[in-house]
């Protein structure tokens, strides 16, 4: 059975998992088409995990689960589906133009599907900036417009600190072999030991990326700035081979290895996306460049979001890697009046400075 013949309700669902156990919903709440709950475990009454849900008029619901452990989960339902549960069934799926990625959904109920997503900073940046998620079962291809994903990732990071805060954290997240056992998703699996926190996907690189940082912001004159631990980042910024902020400057850069992207200009091209999804409320503008700086080929990026008083300028300088691929470098810079350097905003970087900079921070 193919997996466009599967799937429920999100009000079908979220009554199941009321009357099943009505004591683990802690909160309830809707943020544009998504409807969200959080769980708690009922075996110990700690906080297990959050899920929102939409529906589409193909008739399949969405899930997105985020556990205590800032694990995540897509999932896939509809009324009509018969799934035997238990059954492993692969799948293909991508974001945009971004790389087909291969994953394996469990039927956790006749109805419902889940798939663990991979600890993974940029796929998740993807998914809250991305507009459409296109899934193939290996026979059909669904599409799924990510309306509101970036808002949403936000409020179930809320939902994580907040609830953790209230009940604890259940012994039970952490791991992608097991799901949580008593709300969201669902899971027929026994509970699995916790999993130690994530860590970004190739410690090597992120000590190359952050030596590389270091040196940008010492040969740009940048100063004020702290390294920002894994742990302590916005959801947007985890899985990023080396974040440094403060000042209302935030400085980032990461390593795509040789094989991991098709191009700099589809890189370059999801990174503007990115930015111009992020300003759905705001005016925003854009523009790319090729440059040359210190003998060295680099592809560069401006965008400006505006809303009301408060300006966002992005810049992005892709460069050329010795050991293959590229690194990715990015200033986020907050200004309150205009997008001017005043003491309403970070000390002034110019484009020179910067590009120059990200030309040889690498060596």
């Amino acid at each position: 059975m193919h997996f466009g013949k599967r799937l429920v309700l999100v009000s079908f669902i979220a009554f199941v998992w009321a009357t099943q156990a009505p004591a683990a919903v802690v909160e309830n709440f809707r943020l544009g088409g998504w409807i969200g709950n959080a769980y708690t475990d009922d075996q110990n009454g700690r906080f297990d995990n959050c899920v929102a849900s939409a529906s589409y008029r193909s008739g399949i619901t969405l899930h997105v689960q985020v556990d205590a452990g800032y694990n995540w989960a897509i999932g896939f339902s509809a009324s009509h589906w018969d799934m035997k549960v238990g059954t492993d069934i692969p799948l293909q799926y991508r974001i945009d133009r971004g790389q087909w990625q291969s994953g394996v959904a469990k039927a956790t109920t006749k109805n419902l599907a889940r798939m663990q997503m991979p600890q993974d900073g940029y796929l998740i940046t993807r998914f809250r900036r991305g507009r459409t998620l296109y899934v193939y079962d290996g026979s059909n291809q669904f599409n799924f417009r990510l309306t509101g994903t970036s808002k949403l990732m936000a409020r179930l990071a809320r939902c994580i600190k907040r609830n953790t805060a209230r009940f604890g954290a259940s012994p039970n997240v952490g791991t992608t072999a097991a799901p949580p056992p008593s709300g969201g998703l669902g899971s027929t699996a026994p509970a699995q030991p916790a999993a130690p926190a994530p860590q970004p996907a190739d410690p090597q690189l992120a000590v190359e990326a952050t030596q590389a940082l270091f040196n940008l912001m010492g040969s740009a004159g940048v100063s004020g700035l702290k390294l920002i631990p894994e742990g302590q980042r916005s959801e947007d910024l985890k899985g990023v081979h080396a974040v440094a902020a403060g000042n209302a400057r935030t400085l980032v850069a990461h390593i795509f290895p040789e094989g991991s992207y098709k191009s700099d200009q589809e890189l370059m091209s999801l990174i503007v996306a990115d930015s111009q999804k992020n300003c759905d409320d705001g005016s925003f503008s854009s523009g790319t460049e090729r440059a040359t700086e210190g003998g060295k080929q680099l592809y560069t990026s401006y965008a400006r979001c505006t809303m009301g008083d408060d300006d966002l300028i992005e810049r992005v300088a892709i460069v050329n890697r010795k050991a293959g691929g590229v690194f990715v470098y990015g200033v986020s810079d907050n200004y309150s009046v205009g997008g001017t350097a005043s003491d309403n905003g970070p000390p002034e970087l110019t484009d020179p400075d910067f590009y120059a900079a990200a030309a040889g921070a690498a060596d």
